[in-house]
C-alpha cells in the first residue's frame, strides 16, 4: 500500500505507469495549464492531480487563465511563499497565495502548502483561511509546533535520513497527520545527491518509510498503511 503525497512527473509516462501498474496512491502536482494537460494524459486511477501557482511562478500567469484548472482539480497546491530559491518579489507571490488560499477556501479544497525560508509569514497567512493543510518537505524546526496545532498533515520524504529537523519532524507529528513523499525523481536526485531511476522510485518509497518508522518505533508495514490512510483522510 505504497504512497506518494506530493511527486513531479516531470513529463514521465514511465513513472506514471509505475505508480499505476503498482498502484502507488500519488498526488500529482501541475504548476502550469501545459503541465495540468500533460499530467491528464499520463495518470491513472490511483493518481491525483493538485494544481496550483507555484511561488516560484507568481508572475508568469493571469489569474483568468489558472482559475479554469483550479476550479477542475480537487486540491490546491503546491502554493506558497518562499525567499531562498527564488527571487521573484514576496509581495506579488503574497498576492498570488492569498488569492488561492481565498479560492481553496471558499470552494472546500484542501491545500498543499510551500513554506520555504517563510515559515512565520505563512503560518500567520493560513490561519485566516481554515482549511484541510498538508505541508511539503518542511525542513525546519522553526514553527513545527504551530503548524501541528493546527492539525495540517506533514510530508516526510528522502531528507528524513540526512537532516535533523527533518528528522525530529518525522517523530512529533501525530501519527494521523504523517505523510511520505518523493517530490519526483529530480528531487530525489538532489536531496540524495545520488542518481535514481524510475526503477528505483519503489525503493525510495520503502526506504523513507522505513526510516520514519524507526524512528517512530513502529513496525514498516504498519506505518506503510498509516501514511495511505492518511493520504486517502486528506483527499476525502
Amino acid at each position: 500500500m505504497l504512497s506518494d503525497a506530493h511527486c513531479h512527473l516531470a513529463g514521465s509516462r514511465e513513472l506514471a505507469n509505475l505508480q499505476q501498474q503498482d498502484q502507488i496512491l500519488t498526488i500529482i502536482n501541475c504548476q502550469s495549464p501545459a503541465e495540468w494537460e500533460g499530467n491528464t494524459l499520463l495518470t491513472g486511477a490511483h493518481q491525483h492531480l493538485s494544481f496550483g501557482i507555484h511561488p516560484w511562478q507568481a508572475t508568469d500567469f493571469r489569474w483568468p487563465e489558472v482559475t479554469p484548472y483550479l476550479e477542475k482539480t480537487a486540491v490546491v497546491g503546491e502554493i506558497g511563499l518562499d525567499n531562498v530559491w527564488t527571487d521573484v518579489n514576496l509581495l506579488d507571490q503574497s498576492r498570488v497565495f492569498e488569492a488561492q488560499l481565498q479560492f481553496a477556501h471558499d470552494h472546500r479544497k484542501p491545500v498543499i502548502l510551500h513554506t520555504k525560508g517563510c515559515e512565520r509569514a505563512v503560518l500567520k497567512t493560513i490561519q485566516k483561511y481554515p482549511n484541510r493543510y498538508m505541508v511539503h518537505w518542511y525542513a525546519t524546526k522553526d514553527y513545527q509546533r504551530d503548524y501541528i496545532r493546527l492539525d495540517c498533515f506533514f510530508t516526510i520524504g528522502v531528507d528524513v535520513l540526512t537532516d535533523p529537523a527533518v528528522a525530529q519532524l518525522a517523530q512529533d507529528v501525530p501519527l494521523n497527520r504523517l505523510l511520505i513523499e518523493t517530490d519526483g525523481l529530480e528531487a530525489i536526485r538532489w536531496a540524495g545527491d545520488t542518481e535514481a531511476t524510475v526503477a528505483d522510485y519503489p525503493h525510495v518509497l520503502h526506504r523513507s518509510i522505513r526510516a520514519v518508522a524507526a524512528l517512530r518505533g513502529m513496525a514498516a508495514d504498519e506505518l506503510e498503511t498509516q501514511v495511505y490512510r492518511n493520504l486517502e483522510a486528506f483527499l476525502a
